[in-house]
């Protein structure tokens, strides 16, 4: 097998797909409809619309048996009635305790957080302003959230090289989890890699290229020693293993295997 078909086959069994994938969307579709219900006939304010954002939207994430802090991030948009964004998150609360009282619910600011044997909701009040949504921050003040331009930038970028940077995202993603311990942001990991992949670069159909050339771009949010020596031990291995791949086959498998590891 070659480094790439193993990358190739690792990032597909990264995609939530399947069984998981189906109880999800059916979680999500019965989560709609209890908010709905519980809005028209509790709160006074309106729910336009329920948005689901975030990595789970952009197909970025990773499967529970992988990461199990993965979640799925939804917001409740709401007219604006001048209240204050904790008046609106105490109705998110509301809401969700009303529906799921057997469910596992906290309040993390800027969050709601609902917690399900398969998977985790963080629910988000929001409003919107000009075409654009406006979420609660932690000093209870509305801010702009760009979810719209961070779901099309991905797609150019992906759409602009070979559609490898999503499997690119979730091997880093991978990688983040099992050899760096979570210790870079999600959402700034990937981040860094559309940011740099919105316009081609060219590297073609090479997946291991794109994962050498990811690695190089996680400098950017390293800022201890460990997770610098992190990213260059990963980076040693990877150049390694693709040094070795046409002599020592054998050799390029362990080593490629000892960056990304193996489901």
């Amino acid at each position: 097998m070659s480094i790439n078909t193993y990358l190739k086959e690792t990032a597909s069994n990264l995609i939530i797909k399947g069984n998981e994938k189906e109880s999800i969307d059916v979680s999500l579709n019965t989560f709609k409809d209890r908010m709905r219900d519980y809005f028209s006939k509790n709160e006074s304010v309106n729910l336009k619309e329920i948005k689901i954002f975030g990595s789970y939207e952009r197909d970025t994430n990773l499967p529970q048996s992988v990461d199990y802090g993965t979640d799925v991030d939804i917001m409740l948009v709401m007219d604006n009635d001048g209240a204050t964004p904790q008046t609106y998150l105490n109705r998110v609360r509301r809401g969700v305790e009303a529906k799921y009282s057997t469910s596992q619910i906290r309040q993390s600011s800027p969050t709601v957080v609902l917690k399900m044997l398969h998977i985790k909701f963080e629910i988000v009040p929001a409003i919107k302003e000009g075409g654009l949504y406006k979420i609660k921050n932690n000093l209870n003040e509305w801010m702009y959230t760009f979810c719209a331009t961070d779901f099309n930038n991905l797609t150019t970028a992906n759409k602009n090289n070979y559609h490898m940077v999503k499997p690119l995202i979730r091997l880093l993603k991978y990688w983040n989890v099992c050899k760096n311990y979570k210790a870079f942001n999600s959402y700034e990991l990937e981040k860094i890699i559309v940011n740099h992949y919105q316009t081609t670069r060219y590297q073609g159909y090479d997946l291991k290229t794109y994962v050498l050339t990811g690695m190089n771009e996680l400098y950017r949010l390293s800022k201890y020693n460990y997770q610098r020596e992190r990213l260059d031990k990963a980076i040693y291995n990877l150049k390694e293993a693709i040094e070795d791949e046409d002599k020592y086959p054998l050799c390029a498998m362990s080593e490629i295997k000892e960056v990304i590891g193996e489901l």
